[in-house]
């Protein structure tokens, strides 16, 4: 088993703005990197810890754009340590993902840790599939089917 640790911060001016729990935001991501149908099932286990191997933080649009160039989105280095998630993403998902926001937050955490692990980005296999976890799906899904799942 690969035992990942990650600190988790919410960038200032995201908790003024939403004000927004930082220990039920916490409470949330944990589920989600830890859940059944996401990269436990290929050996990864995740945990709030001492010495991270991976920093995630909740940002701003401004704060994305000006790290990762597009603030629309959410972001992570490849085979990286560090993991932007988009607050207005959390916030509000994305309509063209076809997911609903508990869903869509799902597939937003694994997708950026999915980079963290190495993985990058792929595109529809085939129309009526299931969308792979590392397609961008907050741009759009084509003739894919919405999913949260790492296959």
């Amino acid at each position: 088993m690969k035992h990942i640790r990650y600190s988790l911060t919410v960038d200032r001016d995201v908790d003024t703005r939403y004000s927004l729990g930082t220990s039920d935001f916490r409470q949330q991501v944990h589920t989600l990197l830890n859940d059944p149908h996401g990269w436990t099932k290929f050996g990864y286990r995740f945990s709030l810890g001492s010495k991270p191997n991976v920093r995630i933080r909740l940002s701003s649009p401004a704060t994305i754009q000006a790290i990762c160039g597009d603030g629309s989105l959410s972001c992570a280095e490849l085979d990286g340590r560090n993991m932007y998630l988009n607050a207005d993403r959390w916030m509000h998902g994305s309509p063209a993902s076809k997911l609903p926001l508990k869903k869509y937050r799902q597939y937003m955490v694994s997708h950026e840790i999915g980079h963290i692990l190495g993985y990058d980005h792929t595109g529809c296999p085939c129309a009526g599939c299931l969308a792979p976890i590392m397609m961008q799906q907050t741009k759009g899904i084509g003739k894919c089917r919405p999913n949260t799942s790492v296959e």
